[in-house]
């Protein structure tokens, strides 16, 4: 059975809850990516901050250099890295997400993206419903 650790991107971008706006879209436009996890200096997960939520505020030149903390989402819904796929799959379609981090033993080690998932069903030898 596929697990998240089969699938997932290891090399993570991420930002500091003190980091500015500014900063953050640099980093999602340089990076090619479009959602940041936050993370304290400890290497905690503490929140996410998104392309939309920084397309959003685009409109506002006022907030550019506002905190990242002042503008993420702290509710972040996030898989283990045990996981099979098929509950990866259903979070993306029951949360609407797209992507999700990663944790084992409370620490992020990656994310994992809907393509991931999309990838790792259609190539998969076995039948979907064994995944």
């Amino acid at each position: 059975m596929l697990t998240v650790k089969d699938i997932m991107t290891r090399e993570i971008v991420t930002i500091s809850p003190e980091s500015s706006i500014r900063e953050a879209t640099d980093k999602l436009l340089e990076n090619s990516v479009s959602g940041l996890p936050v993370v304290d200096a400890a290497g905690n997960l503490v929140g996410i901050v998104t392309e939309f939520a920084l397309l959003a505020m685009a409109y506002d030149n006022n907030v550019s250099d506002d905190f990242v903390a002042e503008h993420m989402t702290t509710d972040v819904l996030s898989i283990n890295v045990s996981d099979p796929i098929n509950k990866v799959a259903d979070a993306f379609i029951l949360h609407r997400v797209r992507r999700l981090p990663v944790m084992e033993d409370g620490r992020l080690v990656g994310l994992v993206a809907r393509r991931d998932v999309l990838r790792a069903l259609h190539y998969a030898e076995a039948p979907y419903a064994a995944c």
